[in-house]
C-alpha cells in the first residue's frame, strides 16, 4: 500500500468513528460497555490492535520529518495498545471505564478522532496522491 492509501483508510476510519460517537453517543457507550464485559471481545480487540500496529510498523517504520511519520506513530500506538489490552486487561478495562459515561472525555476523543480523520483524508486524497512534479 502507498502512503496515500494508508492515509485514506485511516482517515475514513477515524472520521466514521468520531462522527459516530458524536451522533450516536448512547450506541457507542453500549458498545464500549459490552466490549469490556466480554473477555473474548476484549482479547480479540487487543489482537486486532496488535496485528494492525505490527503491520503498520513492519511495512512503514519510517521516521522522517514529513507527513508519513504519522503512519508510523499510529502504528506504534496501535501496537502498544494491543500489547496492553492483552497483557494487562484489568488495567486496560479500568482505564477504559473512565471514558464511559463521561460525556466530556468521550466528546474530546470524538473531536480528536474527527481532526485526525480530516488530516489523514486530506493527506491521503489531496497531498500524497498528487503526482510529483
Amino acid at each position: 500500500m502507498t502512503d496515500a492509501q494508508i492515509f485514506q483508510v485511516l482517515g475514513i476510519m477515524y472520521l466514521a468513528v468520531g462522527i459516530g460517537i458524536i451522533t450516536s453517543r448512547d450506541f457507542y457507550n453500549k458498545i464500549f460497555e459490552g466490549f469490556m464485559d466480554s473477555p473474548p471481545a476484549f482479547y480479540l480487540g487487543g489482537l486486532v490492535a496488535l496485528v494492525i500496529g505490527y503491520l503498520l510498523i513492519a511495512f512503514h517504520n519510517i521516521w522522517v520529518k514529513d507527513w508519513p511519520v504519522i503512519i508510523t506513530i499510529i502504528g506504534w500506538i496501535a501496537l502498544i495498545k494491543g500489547i496492553l489490552l492483552i497483557a494487562f486487561p484489568k488495567v486496560s478495562i479500568n482505564i477504559s471505564r473512565c471514558f464511559i459515561g463521561t460525556k466530556k472525555i468521550l466528546t474530546i476523543w470524538a473531536i480528536v478522532a474527527i481532526i485526525l480523520g480530516v488530516l489523514c483524508c486530506w493527506l491521503g486524497f489531496f497531498v500524497m496522491s498528487r503526482p510529483a512534479i
